[in-house]
């Protein structure tokens, strides 16, 4: 319980810092945040091939958020880490999946997926292919998350499956404010759903 009192501690003052400041807190607090959670999959998640994936997750989302906040633009660079934490977590959850697939889900997935893309598409310039690819996978992990749910209906799939889908709401937000333009909401939405899904990712660890 205190370690995730911690957490959630570390993530509100990086939103507070964010707003308010000061830049040492908005610098420390965000990265910070995830080695938490790092931690606690470490000391108490159970030791099997899915914390594995996961915890490899984190780490790489922690290298995102490191690049995305840097004061000189590393978005490439964090575009890249954000992928290749999203292919291992799907990897985690697709090597959790044994059983018949649903044709809704990937389709419900999907069409948001289009929807997203189309409405960036206008102010994607020179990054409308990495854009694409990026929507592309995190669509195939929320699958993966929803199919591991539909098909286990566990407490671990469920905070899989909500993590995914926290996850899709925070980068369809920081996207619409990067190529769209920022509004002074973004971050709160943007950083307080990305900490409840890297979050609730954690938590699958757990036994």
């Amino acid at each position: 319980m205190l370690s995730w009192l911690a957490v959630c501690c570390s993530g509100l003052l990086h939103i507070n810092a964010a707003y308010k400041g000061p830049r040492w807190q908005f610098y420390l607090f965000k990265p910070l945040t995830i080695a938490l959670m790092m931690l606690i999959a470490v000391m108490g998640g159970e030791a099997n091939v899915y914390t594995y994936f996961i915890l490899a997750g984190l780490l790489f989302s922690l290298f995102g958020d490191v690049f995305l906040m840097l004061p000189k633009d590393r978005f490439i660079p964090g575009l890249v880490s954000f992928l290749i934490a999203h292919i291992l977590y799907s990897v985690a959850f697709w090597q959790q999946f044994d059983g018949s697939m649903v044709w809704w889900l990937p389709s419900l997935i999907g069409a948001a997926s289009v929807i997203i893309f189309l409405l960036l598409l206008p102010n994607l310039g020179a990054l409308l292919i990495p854009v694409g690819i990026y929507i592309a996978v995190i669509g195939q992990m929320a699958w993966g998350a929803g199919e591991f749910w539909l098909n286990a209906h566990s407490q671990t799939a469920a905070y899989a499956f909500g993590g995914a889908l926290l996850f899709m709401v925070s980068d369809t937000v920081l996207a619409f404010e990067r190529f769209k333009g920022p509004f002074r909401a973004s971050v709160l939405l943007v950083m307080s759903t990305y900490f409840c899904a890297q979050g609730l990712l954690t938590l699958s660890v757990m036994p």
